[in-house]
């Protein structure tokens, strides 16, 4: 059986972005003259066509104003001096900016913010409003913004803000079983949108529904695009035009259906949810358009739709545990010497496939849960940590009977040791523990040998504490437990932000949409297991 675990962030699958702040630096940019047809220009991509605040003067802290400008047909260089004004005169008395972004400045009803610079992208937040009590809900007025520079064409654009906001909901789809017969094929999905809140979705709802380590193989509706990406990862964006008034629920009127290689078994999920047709995220149009007919809503209850969250997991039928199988180790030196090596993972880990079962928060607690001792062979000596010793690497140590060597199982878990004397044939042991609450099917590979390979003398050391030596078998830890760097953020403004610039280097999945109705940012597991 072979057994691989990949973390996906559901920002890379296009559903749900967050911001992504960078700076850069250059000279102004040189494609063309600034306005000419094939100079740099400016634009506000994608166009959020609406604002939605927190009704009665609640807190909208957590809404963000957000503008995401780009450069189009820039030249090699930065378009520089790029100014922000926003006009909101249309919403005196109705709202109060509660803060400015960085180094924006406000007259009257107008707020104007400098951008030194902008490559490929920058999302502007010019300030934080709130609406005033007392207002009926609906909407109140537009933000007219106008943004310009010497070194390009400038934009213009209009948000509509309205007191209230829509409150996405979802239906509620029992988990499913995969039997054998139908291994390879996964089950199908009617998403079933509603909006518990007081203020309609005006024009239309742009549906996201994803499926996980699979591809969709069912219809392909014309009014969607569709995509894929690196993990087994497919996503279906869906235009559907009309009002979802406050109170009401749909569903659609076709299913959705992923499939996979029959080879495996899988455990995933569909996930789906919408955002206001006029605040699409970013990338949303990049897939294949369907052609099939055109998907639609059909009217249900109210109550069907209840969730804040559209899922659907579904999992093939069978015996998920997973033996347990300890990986051997070498360690290798001269007579003398102090190595250390890298704690080696088991094979296959966890129990009913703990991967599977858990979020990321739950793998770290069941890892720290896991032990492996060891047996050392003769004439090989633990080195431990030394007094007054610091170093970042967990190292391997006695437990508090003195008899058992035990290490902790993760990426920096190191057993380090000292060859003594050689001695021909000796062999020790490494062995999995784990919790009582656990089983294993086949417990007899969850000890494996421990050689060593001595060879020579080591010259006596003039040190106080002789410097280990890595082991040139060094394991390295499986990427599946390895969850991927988090970006490095560039230079933060002292107080609050105005504007997070891209470079060419940047992802496009890794940028933001200002969708005012949208989930919070999923970590999603993804795994198929060969059998």
């Amino acid at each position: 059986m072979r057994f691989r675990r990949t973390l996906i962030s559901a920002a890379a699958a296009g559903l749900l972005a967050a911001a992504a702040a960078g700076t850069g630096t250059g000279t102004a940019a040189a494609a063309g003259s600034a306005g000419s047809a094939d100079g740099p220009r400016l634009a506000v991509d994608p166009p959020q066509e609406y604002y939605f605040l927190a009704e009665d003067g609640g807190d909208n802290s957590a809404n963000r104003y957000m503008t995401r400008l780009t450069v189009e047909n820039r030249g090699a260089a930065a378009v520089e001096n790029v100014q922000a004004v926003y006009d909101l005169s249309s919403l005196k008395d109705k709202v109060t900016i509660d803060r400015l972004g960085w180094k924006c400045t406000r007259t009257d009803w107008v707020v104007t913010c400098p951008v030194s610079h902008i490559y490929d992208w920058a999302n502007l937040e010019p300030f934080a409003l709130r609406s005033v009590k007392g207002l009926p809900l609906g909407e109140l007025g537009q933000v007219h913004e106008r943004f310009t520079s010497p070194d390009a064409a400038p934009a213009e654009h209009t948000r509509r803000v309205f007191n209230g906001r829509p409150e996405p909901r979802y239906g509620t789809h029992a988990p499913y079983t995969i039997p054998d017969s139908e291994r390879g094929s996964f089950p199908k999905l009617t998403p079933v949108v509603g909006n518990a809140g007081r203020v309609a979705v005006p024009d239309g709802i742009l549906l996201t529904v994803q499926v996980t380590d699979g591809a969709f193989t069912g219809e392909r509706y014309s009014n969607c695009s569709y995509r894929s990406y690196v993990g087994s990862v497919t996503v279906a964006s869906c235009r559907i035009k009309g009002e979802l008034a406050p109170g009401t629920a749909y569903t659609t009127d076709g299913a959705f259906q992923g499939a996979t290689d029959p080879c495996c078994r899988v455990k995933g999920a569909y996930y789906y949810d919408f955002s206001p047709l006029g605040n699409p995220p970013i990338g949303w149009d990049e897939g294949t358009p369907g052609t099939g007919r055109v998907l639609g809503l059909k009217p249900v209850d109210a109550h069907t739709a209840r969730q804040t969250r559209g899922v659907m997991d579904f999992i093939s039928a069978g015996d998920w545990q997973t033996d347990f199988a300890q990986t051997p180790l070498t360690l290798s030196g001269k007579v003398g010497q102090i190595v250390e090596e890298r704690v080696p993972w088991p094979r296959n880990l966890g129990p009913d496939d703990p991967a599977e079962l858990m979020d990321d928060g739950d793998w770290e607690r069941f890892l720290s849960r896991l032990r492996v001792t060891v047996t050392l062979p003769e004439g090989v000596s633990l080195y431990p940590l030394q007094p007054n010793e610091q170093r970042e690497e967990d190292l391997c140590d006695y437990t508090q009977d003195r008899r058992t060597i035990s290490c902790r199982l993760h990426d920096w878990s190191y057993l380090r040791v000292r060859f003594d004397k050689k001695v021909e044939g000796a062999q020790g042991s490494l062995t999995i523990v784990y919790p009582d609450d656990l089983t294993d099917p086949n417990p007899s590979n969850n000890t494996a040998p421990l050689s060593v390979d001595i060879t020579g003398t080591t010259p006596p050391s003039t040190g106080t504490t002789p410097s280990p030596t890595p082991s040139a078998s060094a394991t390295p830890t499986p990427t599946a437990t390895t969850p991927a760097p988090a970006p490095t953020p560039s230079e933060t403004p002292p107080t609050g932000s105005m504007a997070a610039t891209g470079t060419p280097a940047t992802p496009l999945l890794a940028t933001t949409a200002a969708a005012a109705v949208t989930l919070g940012a999923t970590l999603l597991a993804i795994r198929r297991r060969r059998t």
